[in-house]
């Protein structure tokens, strides 16, 4: 990793592992399809804000308007997956599935970008993914629900792993920035059609503990780490973007370990080593 690439990752990480307790947070006395509109609306007009006070604009061209239409669909439908599938399933199997991201990033890149995983990369996976399953085995409980759940939670993760290569292909030499911005606009306007849809009825007091999280989710979740993550998509291989989905399981374990005082186990401890380990090796692979 450059000097550049490196910070970014790190700081990607470090949001996305705060995001789960955000998004619990945010749903807490709300209807889950007014959730994703509050955060989407925020977050599509903060970043409309910060793109002009930088004095750029949104680019109406047609390569420009698919890319936003990529990113914008693939989160809106994504998230919209995720939270419902969050009704039926735990939260281990979640992080489990999300874990098979790298993998189908993969495939997806081999198929349009004729980057075909190499064997180092499959061990990495393989490993990593262990290490998911050591953390989480305990926890993978469905409920009647469960199956449907599951069906949603993949879709959803696989729409983001093909979006994320979809990017790298026609939006490598577009602003990050600039890309976010659409993406959110189309991901607001999706949103808005979901609760519309859902028939869902506005709170007449909104609970400040989920506004305080929606607003990080917007501002801090959307605008800044979305904006990342197309940079990022634009820099490296999907493949290597895609492994975050590896870490953040791991590492909100630790946050809620140091911040909330949660007892960790043995099976905590050998599958963050395992998820490092897969790391490393991945980090290897240039070398090797």
């Amino acid at each position: 990793m450059t000097s550049r690439i490196a910070p970014a990752y790190l700081l990607l990480i470090a949001v996305w592992s705060t995001t789960a307790l955000g998004i619990k947070w945010g749903v807490t006395g709300l209807p889950f399809t007014l959730a994703l509109l509050t955060r989407f609306g925020l977050a599509a007009a903060l970043a409309v804000i910060l793109l002009r006070w930088r004095g750029h604009r949104l680019h109406k061209d047609w390569a420009h308007r698919r890319a936003y239409l990529i990113a914008g669909i693939a989160t809106a439908f994504s998230m919209l997956c995720s939270f419902w599938a969050a009704q039926f399933i735990s939260s281990g199997l979640i992080a489990v599935l999300y874990g098979l991201a790298p993998l189908a990033t993969g495939l997806f890149a081999a198929r349009w970008l004729a980057m075909p995983l190499r064997g180092i990369e499959w061990l990495a996976i393989g490993v990593s993914l262990l290490g998911l399953f050591v953390i989480f085995g305990q926890n993978l409980n469905l409920s009647p629900g469960g199956l449907p759940g599951m069906l949603a939670l993949l879709a959803g993760m696989a729409l983001q792993s093909a979006a994320a290569v979809l990017l790298k292909r026609y939006a490598s030499t577009q602003s990050a920035m600039n890309v976010n911005t659409g993406a959110l606009c189309v991901a607001a306007f999706l949103t808005a059609l979901f609760w519309l849809m859902s028939g869902a009825p506005m709170p007449q007091q909104l609970p400040l503990r989920a506004l305080a999280a929606l607003v990080y989710l917007a501002s801090i979740g959307s605008v800044l780490a979305f904006s990342l993550y197309y940079w990022l998509i634009r820099e490296c291989r999907p493949l290597s973007v895609a492994l975050i989905s590896l870490i953040t399981p791991a590492t909100s374990l630790w946050l809620g370990h140091w911040l909330n005082h949660e007892v960790l186990a043995a099976t905590e401890l050998w599958g963050t080593g395992l998820i490092m380990l897969g790391l490393v090796i991945h980090s290897l692979k240039p070398r090797l």
